[in-house]
């Protein structure tokens, strides 16, 4: 007991900075085991081997914790993707690429884990679908959409809404492999599938763009 009172002290006295991330990966284990719902600020705080006292003066609620963990997932996840638009890049080849990495971090399971629990949530706790949406969904929809604005401009596709294509964009991508990842029915994809699946989404896409 004495040690890990010792361990708990020691995790405490780190800086600020330093306790945030700890905080933060341990409420990822917890909301994952538990779900949003059952999971306390107590259960945190001893996963995170600090006080609670600690996790609130970070987070306030277990609600703006959540939310904290959602943002910061979503922007590691979706940072990768949009780096494929490069420059004087083929276009067609930059859309397959962000097609791949986009699929790589939907079907991975810590993705699809945090996916769960946020359906599970949801109709309870309605604010944080709408945090992940915004953080996520929207976020790589609008980013899109500008990519797909210039290609517009450039004549490599046609259509009057970008934000709109993007969506579909993203639609074509979440098929019969990402339901079947999300229920379980399926392990995460080879590389290989994962581009099947990606060159399929992008050459129907680009189908339905073409200029006249």
């Amino acid at each position: 007991m004495a040690k890990a009172e010792a361990s708990l002290k020691d995790t405490d006295a780190e800086t600020p900075s330093g306790k945030r991330p700890l905080i933060v990966e341990a409420a990822t284990r917890v909301f994952l085991d538990l779900g949003y719902g059952a999971a306390s600020m107590d259960a945190i705080a001893a996963e995170a081997r600090v006080s609670k006292q600690t996790v609130y003066s970070h987070f306030g609620a277990k609600e703006a914790l959540f939310e904290a963990i959602i943002k910061e997932k979503c922007d590691q996840l979706l940072a990768p993707v949009f780096e494929a638009f490069r420059p004087g890049q083929d276009q067609a080849k930059a859309l397959n690429e962000v097609a791949r990495r986009f699929l790589s971090v939907i079907l991975a399971p810590p993705s699809t884990a945090l996916f769960r629990v946020i359906i599970a949530e949801s109709v309870r706790f309605p604010e944080l679908a709408n945090a992940f949406y915004r953080t996520g969904p929207q976020t790589a929809v609008d980013n899109l959409a500008g990519y797909l604005k210039e290609l517009n401009k450039a004549g490599v596709i046609a259509t009057n809404d970008p934000v709109a294509s993007a969506r579909q964009f993203f639609a074509l991508l979440r098929g019969d492999l990402y339901i079947r990842r999300l229920l379980d029915l399926a392990p995460e994809p080879t590389a290989e599938e994962v581009a099947t699946v990606a060159g399929e989404a992008v050459s129907a896409f680009l189908a339905i763009h073409a200029p006249d």
